[in-house]
């Protein structure tokens, strides 16, 4: 599928993407799972080639050879039996299959998901992604765009050292900030960029007006992040640098990121739900990440995010903002807020249209 406008990142440039949907039936009932690997190793190590091999060759036979309905809660049981290393090595081909087996199993019972999250929300905060591919005229003209479509966070990617770069990543936050209301949340993107004598600078990120900072330095650098987090000066959350859903709690816990993105597309949508139950003890912010998914996970997505416990913007934008057509139908944004037309219906993933 063709994004509708590249996103360039530190880690490379997002144009397009393969999608793996999977697809889990019976006699009664179709489940669906979407894999958020994508095409090339720099955001995690996983690629969809990779994904869509371990899934055909070993993930979704083992759980095939089961003659009964499966439950959500066993699968990891069962592919641990046969790869003890998938969670690590695999986890978003893992989430995808977990992710179908869960949809079937809510469908067959005729149950939706919203039925598991205490107090679930009517709708969820949408947050737009921006494309850093044009001038900054171009990335402000976007912003405005957003706002003026009702959403209230922005996130844009930062990449600092880039040579080939017209503008620095502070001259776009300037530029973003004088533009816009200060009641506007400016979220930068930085996949890890930062080194940690950068620390100065994205300091001064925050004094320009950045409000949110996604993992800017590697994910192994708890000690930078920790610096970063005790000016108070911007707030904090990781990304790459969080490896399951307990880490993300765990960095909040341990002053490495004042927020929690939580992206079911590694850590499955049950894990997500056990966190965000616990996040409400914790008082970080919370928000759900995406994978430039389509509308198979992003109407999942959806559905996490009327977890009370999410009180941020998520990465849900409207389908039109990513694809000129979505597989399923498409998930639309009315004043920054998002609700799934099939909210509180049977299931969790949306359903790909014929």
């Amino acid at each position: 599928m063709e994004l509708v406008t590249r996103v360039v990142a530190s880690h490379g440039t997002h144009a397009r993407r393969r999608v793996t949907l999977i697809a889990m039936s019976n006699d009664d009932a179709e489940g669906w799972g979407e894999c958020g690997a994508p095409d090339d190793p720099g955001y995690s190590g996983e690629t969809a080639d990779a994904a869509e091999n371990v899934l055909t060759e070993r993930i979704l036979p083992a759980l095939c050879a089961h003659s009964r309905p499966l439950r959500a809660t066993e699968v990891r049981a069962i592919v641990g039996a046969i790869l003890p290393d998938a969670a690590a090595r695999h986890p978003m081909a893992l989430a995808a299959a977990e992710m179908a087996v869960l949809d079937l199993q809510l469908r067959l019972a005729g149950v939706g998901f919203e039925a598991l999250i205490p107090a679930p929300k009517r709708a969820a905060l949408a947050g737009a992604t921006l494309s850093n591919a044009g001038s900054i005229d171009d990335i402000v003209a976007e912003a405005q765009r957003a706002v003026d479509g009702g959403y209230r966070r922005l996130k844009v990617k930062i990449t600092p050292h880039r040579d080939s770069a017209t503008f620095s990543e502070s001259e776009m936050v300037v530029a973003l900030r004088a533009a816009l209301d200060d009641d506007i949340m400016i979220l930068g993107d930085a996949n890890g960029a930062y080194l940690p004598e950068d620390l100065a600078t994205v300091i001064a990120l925050g004094e320009l007006g950045l409000d949110v900072i996604e993992q800017p330095f590697a994910d192994h650098d708890t000690e930078t992040h920790q610096r970063l987090v005790a000016t108070g000066v911007i707030r904090v959350a990781l990304d790459e640098g969080v490896r399951s859903a307990t880490d993300a709690l765990d960095a909040v816990v341990n002053h490495e990121a004042t927020d929690v993105t939580l992206k079911p597309a590694r850590f499955g949508y049950l894990a997500c739900l056990d966190l965000l139950n616990a996040a409400v003890d914790h008082g970080a912010g919370v928000w759900i990440g995406g994978m430039f998914d389509t509308g198979v996970a992003r109407w999942a997505n959806v559905r996490l995010a009327t977890h009370p416990a999410v009180d941020m913007p998520s990465d849900i934008g409207a389908s039109s903002r990513y694809w000129a057509v979505d597989v399923t139908e498409p998930v639309v944004v009315d004043d920054g807020l998002v609700t799934s037309p099939g909210l509180r219906t049977a299931g969790l993933a949306g359903t790909p249209v014929a």
